[in-house]
């Protein structure tokens, strides 16, 4: 077990150490809230929990009208794992989605989320219908459709947090004595938490943009 982790890539390592931290923490914050009476009032990391968890339902409500409980659990995972996976290398760790076959494995995900999504509201029969909307001969184009652009999601991600990594290698060499402190105040908070948080948001947006369109009656 120990040699299949050590010959692992430094992407997928860091993988597993982000999914089980959340695992575990995300757990850990459950049962504090559980245990929480209706009159206690949230404080700290408890307060900031509630108030994400608030506004992800509202937004979701939004998107997903009465089928926001049923996928709003799956988003927000989403959204948490990359925001911590996107800003992992603050940790010392190799961002995920900077390897390639970590973001075609988001590729996938997004692309059986939209279809299962799909599925869940509608009956088979009126879904192959919608792909064939609006005539039978526009099938292939629409199958290329379904399967480009969750495809385009996970190679976006990987495309922007390694040129990121890279423009902050180059930047550290340029600054060369300077590069230690430009980088703790001015490279890292840049790249590794602005960017890697905006990243999170947009594909957690595209990915509910699609199976809300794809859920639509």
């Amino acid at each position: 077990m120990i040699d299949f982790y050590v010959e692992l890539s430094p992407g997928i390592k860091a993988s597993m150490i982000v999914t089980t931290f959340l695992v575990f923490s995300t757990l850990l914050l459950g049962l504090k809230v559980k245990k929480m009476k209706a009159s206690d009032v949230p404080t700290g990391i408890t307060l900031i929990a509630v108030m994400f968890v608030q506004g992800v339902n509202n937004m979701q409500h939004d998107f997903f009208k009465k089928y926001w409980k049923q996928f709003t659990p799956y988003t927000m995972t989403i959204l948490l794992f990359l925001m911590f996976a996107n800003t992992a290398s603050l940790a010392g760790l190799s961002a995920p989605l900077s390897n390639i076959n970590v973001a075609l494995g988001f590729s996938i995900l997004a692309f059986g989320s939209v279809q299962i999504a799909a599925l869940f509201t509608k009956k088979p029969k009126q879904r192959a219908k919608d792909l064939l909307d609006p005539h039978w001969a526009f099938l292939p184009i629409n199958i290329v459709g379904e399967m480009s652009t969750p495809f385009a999601m996970g190679l976006r991600l990987f495309g922007n947090l390694l040129s990121g990594a890279i423009i902050g290698i180059i930047l550290y060499g340029v600054l060369s004595w300077g590069g230690i402190l430009a980088g703790a105040f001015l490279i890292h908070p840049i790249f590794d938490m602005f960017f890697g948080l905006v990243q999170a948001y947009v594909y957690f947006m595209l990915l509910t943009i699609f199976m809300s369109m794809a859920v639509e009656e």
